[in-house]
């Protein structure tokens, strides 16, 4: 009896993708539509690091909403800088940080550090001292570092702004030394409250924000225009296709969302068979996704916390309630541990758990009011329906 292969029978298929690297979270496309004056903005603050180098540094916030194209600009804008430095000979480097992958003030140093000594042990080491290390690389090695503290709001809420104080301030008990360090913190929004950052560093930042709109229908058109010439092949798409795209897509103005769409739209046509991507291919997409629902955040949780927050899901999905008790999160998280053949935690870990999930902004929690015996936290979810976070949650729990 012959046995079919699987794999050799997909690679076999046509397909309607020239390259789907093209429509990839990580990408940033050399071109950034409607976003050209936001890059001239940063261009014409930061020259002076490649005018005057070590003479002063630049601190800078870009906020707006999810997929408004804050990280791909930044991201952009860091890569023309070190490439116009290094036609002038002036060793700057650039550095991306998701703070919400780094949730720590010693992980973010360690990997700076990491930068100029790559196999810079992980252990061994205080926060204070890897800042100390940062500095005397630096000078001795005369590097200069364009650093990009992405998802900067959420580090803010769980660790407070110490870490702007720190890197702002590197220099400070050194006269006429050279400022080596810029930062750009990007974020969905700031918060610049007077408690929590110093006169200087709240003056200095509060001079520097650049707030992203979200995409309009247009915008998003030119964008996704922008993607279909390098992710497919000619003539795939219809232009009805990118419009019912723009038209769900447009209502958050999110790019991200649009680029998914889009995506899925194509790997719909493949599974049909079909060489167009036709507007109800984009509206099935949009039936089996949700904007909340992104891939890059949920693959940044340990499994423990997926597996918790599936637990939260099924529990308001069985009791079809807007929130549910602590103790019953738990309880379910007990079953699907044992489901997926994980040892439990203790409360108390799982309860750092569930503040982190918040502050992920994956869940809702409420302390529970009159009507209820004791004092609990209630558990819900506002953003996604929770059968839809519980199937997605089951396709990428592994």
């Amino acid at each position: 009896m012959m046995v079919r292969d699987y794999v050799e029978d997909e690679l076999g298929k046509s397909s309607v993708f020239k390259s789907e690297q093209f429509l990839s979270i990580d990408y940033v496309p050399e071109t950034l539509p409607h976003r050209e004056p936001e890059l001239r903005i940063l261009a014409q603050t930061f020259k002076i690091l490649i005018t005057s180098p070590g003479q002063t540094s630049q601190k800078f916030i870009i906020e707006g909403p999810v997929g408004s194209g804050k990280t791909a600009v930044a991201k952009r804008f860091a890569e023309q800088m070190t490439q116009a430095a290094r036609r002038r000979g002036i060793n700057l480097h650039k550095l991306h940080i998701n703070c919400r992958v780094n949730k720590s003030a010693y992980l973010i140093y360690l990997k700076i550090l990491r930068t100029f000594k790559p196999k810079f042990p992980r252990r061994g080491h205080s926060p204070e001292e890897l800042l100390q290390m940062i500095i005397e690389v630096m000078d001795t090695e005369n590097h200069y570092l364009l650093l990009i503290l992405d998802e900067l709001d959420y580090f803010m809420r769980l660790k407070g702004t110490d870490i702007l104080y720190d890197l702002t301030r590197l220099t400070d008990d050194r006269l006429n030394a050279p400022q080596r360090l810029s930062i750009i913190g990007v974020g969905r929004r700031i918060s610049f409250d007077e408690s929590f950052f110093d006169q200087s560093t709240l003056s200095t930042l509060q001079q520097n924000i650049l707030h992203f709109e979200k995409y309009s229908s247009g915008a998003l058109q030119d964008i996704l225009g922008n993607r279909v010439g390098m992710a497919f092949e000619d003539g795939v798409v219809m232009d009805e296709t990118l419009q019912v795209i723009c038209d769900i897509a447009s209502k958050r103005g999110d790019a991200r969302y649009a680029i998914e769409l889009l995506w899925r739209a194509g790997k719909q046509a493949d599974k049909e068979g079909t060489s167009k991507i036709i507007p109800d291919f984009v509206r099935q997409a949009k039936a089996d996704t949700h904007p909340e629902l992104r891939k890059e955040v949920f693959a940044a949780l340990p499994l423990q916390n997926r597996i918790l927050l599936l637990a939260t899901a099924r529990q308001l999905k069985e009791g079809r309630s807007a929130y549910v008790t602590m103790g019953e999160v738990e309880e379910m998280y007990h079953s699907i541990c044992e489901e997926y053949g994980e040892e439990p935690r203790a409360h108390t870990q799982v309860w750092e758990w569930i503040q982190d999930l918040t502050l992920h902004g994956l869940i809702d929690t409420k302390r529970s009011g009159t009507g209820q015996r004791g004092q609990t936290t209630l558990i819900g979810l506002s953003d996604v329906p929770a059968e839809l976070l519980e199937q997605f949650l089951l396709e990428n729990l592994g």
